[in-house]
Order: structure tokens, then sequence, then C-alpha cells
């Protein structure tokens, strides 16, 4: 094995997936020491810090435009890319490629055919690779393109394994793209092992006791596979969170996964933020950034998957707020569905779970379980 070519999105601005792509590659690695891993990213960015529609003002329009106008406008903007730019650079780095994994996080999900349409091209570059379908999420919402899209990226690709990181998505893939169950295997999230991969990011102390992971509400809701509800004020949930933390005598360290939509929420909340409130801000520029601000805090509060999985991997303890099935299939999988809240609950209940979980640790023993299960169920598939 010479070269892994892993396809996904390394160089999202949402941090966790990142975390994941370092992390598949660090399991790669683990099995074949002398292969080159690389990374294509299906967005066609080629590093981190690069602009996209959420970090402008143009998405709060997008977001009110019809949804079959929006899926116009994404699909157009993607075949544009891949005529102009895409296809050229993705053959280049395909062609040499013993082994191609299309590998982490919800990739296999239809918002306005985003992930499809950069699916269905990419698929037409991968005939006669080898190809692995490896620890993705797949949602049960599906526009009738994006199924087409996607079935269309299954039959070019042709995969010769299939794994989900877990047993929805794994229905998911079987009652929407006919993948035969007994094809599908269910191999957990790869940044499960990111205390691993990141070993000399992890901080030597606790500088914050509560780090809460602060996100567009209105933003999770739109991607959400539970369907759209009132998110209410992202800025306002947050703060009230911190000052009632603040007043039981927490150190609080305000961040993000590094997502656009996010910075912005947590741009507002510092501007309203007087210096003599005490709290810490913080936004990551890297994946690396992220795993080391959460191994900094003695436990967080988070609606962003990846959050909750980096800190779980760490062993610091975490309370999750549900806005998507993928989040709540983590904290089933993790025996943890009591630290799990609806999508913005009052801060007094809130509180009192967080402060209860300062004296608390995750249960090791099914963290090792579920690291073993990522690395020899990877292994298995490579």
């Amino acid at each position: 094995m010479k070269k892994i070519l892993i396809c996904a999105v390394p160089f999202s601005d949402n941090l966790g997936d990142g975390v994941i792509a370092a992390s598949l590659a660090h399991i790669a690695a683990m099995k074949y020491p002398e292969a080159k891993v690389e990374f294509l990213d299906i967005a066609g960015r080629v590093g981190f810090d690069e602009s996209n529609l959420r970090g402008g003002g143009a998405f709060g329009i997008f977001q009110k435009l019809p949804s079959l106008l929006r899926s116009a406008i994404v699909f157009a903007y993607c075949l544009k890319n891949y005529l102009l730019s895409w296809r050229r650079q993705w053959q280049a780095a395909v062609a040499d490629a013993d082994l191609v994994l299309i590998g982490g996080g919800q990739l296999f999900c239809d918002v306005a055919l985003n992930f499809p349409s950069k699916l269905f091209f990419l698929g037409r570059l991968l005939r006669g690779k080898r190809v692995a379908v490896v620890s993705v999420g797949v949602t049960g919402r599906w526009s009738f393109w994006g199924r087409l899209l996607v079935g269309k990226f299954f039959q070019n690709a042709a995969p010769v394994y299939y794994a989900t990181r877990d047993v929805d998505s794994a229905n998911n893939l079987h009652a929407f793209f006919r993948i035969p169950r007994s094809r599908i295997s269910v191999v957990p999230d790869p940044a499960l092992v990111c205390a691993s991969a990141f070993s000399e990011e992890l901080s030597s102390e606790k500088k914050w006791d509560v780090g809460i992971c602060v996100s567009s509400l209105d933003a999770l809701v739109m991607n959400s596979e539970y369907g759209s509800k009132r998110a209410g004020g992202s800025a306002e949930f947050f703060s009230g969170l911190a000052q009632a933390l603040r007043a039981e005598g927490a150190r609080v360290l305000y961040f993000t996964n590094g997502a656009a939509e996010d910075n912005r929420v947590l741009a507002e909340i510092s501007e309203r933020t007087a210096a003599a409130d005490d709290f810490s801000f913080a936004v990551p520029k890297r994946p690396d950034d992220l795993v080391a601000l959460i191994s900094a805090c003695s436990c967080i509060a988070a609606h962003r998957l990846h959050a909750n999985i980096v800190a779980y991997s760490l062993s610091i303890p975490s309370i999750g707020m549900n806005w998507d099935k993928k989040v709540e299939s983590f904290f089933r999988l993790t025996n943890r569905t009591e630290f799990l809240f609806g999508l913005s609950p009052r801060h007094d209940e809130l509180k009192a779970s967080v402060l209860n979980l300062l004296r608390q640790r995750n249960d090791p023993h099914r963290l090792g379980e579920l690291q073993s299960e990522v690395i020899a169920g990877t292994h298995a598939l490579i």
C-alpha cells in the first residue's frame, strides 16, 4: 500500500470534520505505517481559512429561499467548480491512490443537495478505484434529487466495503440506497481516538471549569433531521448559561467548533460582555486548536457532535444538547443519555447538571471498548 486518499471535508471551518480526518489518517497509519495518507476535500478546499457561503451575509438570505431554488443554486455552484477546477485537481489526487476512503462525518446528508452534488461529481472519477465507505453518518431525510445523485455515486464508485458510524445510519443506507444490510458494518466515529491522534496538543492543566461550545441554533435547526422548529436567540441562550455558571464561581470559556455561523454568535456575545464579567473567549483555527481547548476544560456543554466526541475521547465529561439524531445516537452509544438535554433547556436545569458533572468522570471501560471497535473495525475495512 503506497497511498491512501481520504475523501471528506478535512478543511471545513467546522473543525470537528478535521478532527475526524486526522483521526482516520492516524488509524490508517497504524495498519500501513509506510503508506502516504493524503486528503481530498470534496468542497474543493485545499487549506483552512477559505471563505464559504455560511460565512457571509448572504447566508441569511439563502436560508429564506424556497428549497428547490436553494438546491438549484448549490448544484449549479458545484457543477461550475467541478468543470473549472475540481475535476482537474481531483483526478490528480485520485490517479495514484491505492485505496480511497470516503470517510467520517455526516457526508451522506441532503441539505440543498450540498453533499449529494459533490459526491456525484467525485464518484465519476472513482470508477475502477478501490473504494471503501468508512464510519459515515447517513441521514433519514432525502429529496428525490438527493437520492438520485448519491445513488449515482454508489454506482460509479462501487465501494467494496460500507461502514456507518451508528445503527441508524446503517438502516438509512439500506432503506434509501438498497445497500444490503449484511454488507454494512457499524464502526464508531474515528474521532473517538483523537486523544491518541492529537496527543502532543493536549493541555497539561485545566484552565477552565466549564467550556461552553457556542453554536448558531438557527443553523443547527436548518440542518436537523428532526425537522424545523423555533430555535430562539442563540446569544441570549449561551450568555445566560455562562452567567448562571459564573455566579456559582465556575471559570467559564466560550469557544466554538470554528464554523463561521457559530463564530458570529460568539462575536455577538463578546460585544455584549463587560470586561469585569471575567469570561474567556476562543475561536480555534485548526483541529489541533479545538482539541487543545477542550482538553483544558474540566467539562463542556455543547450542541456540536464533535465537541462532545472530542471531550469523551479525552475522558472529559460533557453535557449534550440535542438537535439531531446523530447527537442522540452518540449519547446512546456511550450510555450517557442522562446527560443529553433538548435544544435550549432551562438555564437552572442545565446549570445544576453541569455542576454535578464536574464531580464525575466518564466510564473508562466503555471508552476503551469503543476505541478498540473503531481501530479494529476500520482495519478490517482497509
